[in-house]
């Protein structure tokens, strides 16, 4: 088909929207658009020239596909190659297994599916993290070809009017389902509604339609027209946000406006695409897309921030750069010399190194040996657990993995009467090592009463009980409270808590509760105050920082003042909890902080897990104060009253 300068310029603008969204240049929140207008360019592009040789009797289904192929596997798995090349000198070894898979799943194009599980959706936070986030619009789109090509022909058949009319009905039932399925999807499930293909088939169609009309608009029509697409697009461009739900009602906006100026085909705004600067940027624009956003992650973990608006500036050049070389060195070469065999061959090949790569890494703990000796402390303390945390503490729909309802303390033997309960969610779990080799040492038997998330509770669900959040908490945290009022033979209770997510009345009223039964009974309670949050992923951060420094950080700490409000957050519980007179606390504060500072590293050691969870050396530096605490209440324990 004849070459439209004007549809280049708009593959231009597409990707300037996408770059400048990703880069965070001020007035371009809503450039994610691009993307739509990529989609419904490709839907124009490609029903012209499959109508064409449908209606003469040329179109290949097979070769259609192998020509696409052609056109976007080359350059994409490049990309692949490099991110993966660099994210093997320092990536963990969890993330550089998932970093692999992500990208064989980018060359298989089913990204889009991959990442809906990763990351809960385009926007969500730890989406900034995955190298390949962008490629979820390439699978979209390859997804699209597919079934385009299997398709088409039932749409546009050559020949019969009724076929024809069929077809245009067939066509126009998928393509406002898609659209009607999009809205209405959108607000409840913007993930999916994102991600997957029949939330924006309907984008494509309308490139379709765009193609099919067969009456074109004289001069004015294509003016007013195309100058009408044109306000659509930039305001979705300016006008909207990350923090809207997208795509929904909002994704009409680019889609109608792209499709109004490629419909128009002539006029101001088509002089306007054509001007040199756009035709460039048009005919790199998939390399460029492909470069920008490793480029952008890779700064990001090298330097551990967020580029200034000078350094943004430098870094989309390189971008665009990148983009030049990668159309000059590897697409138009792959374009022009890779015959249909050297095609296919070059794709199984990919896929099967991947999935190979992928099993080695899996076998090998993620190649640990290829990350300096200081970043292999990292990947220590993210798999840290405790001894026994898969034995004793439930998942969080309620499943335990051993025989009977609890695990026991201090090697506590079968049928023995528990004195001491461990009770509480993954920080309580966090601590089983310290509360059960107390037990042993004071030949205490008792139980570990620990579910993931899933705080003392008592009653029916409410929004800031905890129970709310995981399946089987409501169940199981009344299973457990009423155990422990049925089992009068414990008078000695050791809660510990992620605090900060609990409403603290309530919470605070619970642990009350449990200390008046303890009072009763001539009990006590060692209460774990809260424990100071990083406010991040540590074992990452701690990695990147040490690969942004190039050398080993052994200590490292967060403001003290910064955890003022975990701090509160757990006071409050403690205090109503202490109206009893029978409570004893333990505050983590005190060994893991100094008057100034919280240690998040130290000696070498990585303190946190995770974002909040304590490695077994952060665990190690509680023990005294957790362990004494558990030893001095057991003396103050009188004999059981009957």
């Amino acid at each position: 088909m004849e070459f439209r300068r004007d549809i280049n310029g708009l593959r231009a603008i597409a990707v300037i929207a996408v770059v400048f969204f990703h880069y965070g240049v001020r007035f371009f929140g809503g450039g994610y658009v691009g993307v739509d207008v990529f989609f419904v360019i490709s839907g124009f592009l490609l029903t012209s020239i499959a109508h064409r040789r449908l209606q003469v009797g040329e179109f290949s289904a097979v070769q259609f596909l192998l020509n696409r192929l052609r056109r976007i596997l080359p350059a994409l798995l490049v990309t692949v190659i490099v991110s993966g090349v660099w994210a093997s000198r320092y990536y963990l070894p969890d993330d550089f297994i998932r970093l692999v898979r992500n990208g064989t799943a980018s060359l298989l194009f089913r990204s889009n599916y991959a990442f809906l599980g990763d990351t809960g959706g385009y926007f969500a936070p730890d989406a900034r993290a995955n190298i390949f986030l962008h490629t979820w619009s390439l699978a979209v789109e390859s997804q699209f070809y597919l079934v385009f090509a299997a398709t088409c022909a039932l749409f546009w058949p050559r020949s019969g009017s009724r076929r024809k009319v069929g077809g245009w009905i067939a066509f126009s039932v998928v393509a406002l389902a898609s659209l009607v399925w999009c809205v209405m999807h959108t607000p409840a499930h913007q993930a999916s509604s994102f991600y997957l293909l029949w939330g924006r088939a309907w984008e494509f169609m309308a490139g379709s339609v765009a193609a099919l009309v067969a009456v074109r608009p004289k001069r004015l029509g294509a003016n007013i027209l195309s100058l009408a697409g044109a306000a659509l697009l930039m305001f979705a461009v300016f006008g909207l946000h990350g923090d809207d739900p997208y795509p929904g009602w909002r994704a009409i906006l680019p889609v109608a406006g792209t499709a109004l100026i490629i419909y128009a085909g002539e006029g101001f705004v088509a002089r306007l695409l054509s001007c040199r600067p756009l035709q460039f940027l048009g005919t790199v624009s998939y390399s460029i897309y492909l470069w920008h956003w490793p480029i952008l992650l890779g700064f990001r973990e090298r330097v551990g921030s967020d580029p200034s608006p000078g350094q943004t500036a430098i870094l989309i050049a390189g971008s665009v750069a990148a983009g030049w070389a990668s159309y000059v060195a590897v697409e138009q070469p792959g374009r022009q010399r890779l015959r249909n065999g050297s095609i296919v061959l070059l794709f199984v090949l990919s896929i099967a190194s991947g999935f190979g790569f992928t099993t080695l890494l899996q076998k090998t703990d993620g190649l640990q040996v290829r990350l300096p000796t200081y970043l292999r402390a990292a990947s220590d303390a993210m798999k840290s657990e405790a001894p026994r945390s898969y034995e004793c503490m439930r998942d969080v729909d309620g499943t335990k993995h051993t025989p009977g309802d609890f695990c026991g303390l201090g090697g506590m033997p079968s049928g023995n009467q528990p004195v001491m309960m461990l009770w509480g969610d993954s920080f309580a779990n966090m601590v089983q090592p310290i509360v059960d080799q107390t037990s042993a040492e004071m030949h205490v038997p008792g139980v570990v009463a620990t579910l993931g998330g899933c705080p003392p509770f008592r009653g029916k669900v409410f929004p800031g009980s905890g129970a709310e959040v995981f399946p089987g908490c409501e169940r199981y945290a009344n299973f457990a409270f009423d155990y422990f009022m049925r089992t009068p033979s414990i008078r000695l209770v050791v809660v510990a808590g992620d605090w900060q997510r609990y409403e603290p009345n309530y919470e605070g009223g619970v642990l009350k509760d449990i200390a008046t039964a303890l009072a009763a009974r001539g009990g006590k309670m060692v209460l774990v105050k809260s424990i100071p949050n990083p406010r991040g992923d540590l074992p990452r951060q701690w990695a990147r920082w040490q690969f942004a420094a190039g050398h080993e950080l052994p200590q490292m700490s967060i403001p003290r003042s910064g955890e003022a409000d975990i701090v509160e957050h757990g006071n409050q519980i403690a205090r109503i909890a202490e109206q009893v007179g029978n409570v004893a606390t333990v505050d983590p504060f005190d060994t893991l902080c100094d008057h100034s500072e919280c240690f998040t590293v130290k000696g070498g050691h990585g303190l946190y897990k995770d974002t909040d969870h304590l490695t077994q050396d952060g665990v190690a530096m509680l023990a005294p104060s957790l362990s004494g605490a558990i030893k001095e209440a057991w003396q103050g324990i009188g004999p059981a009253k009957n």
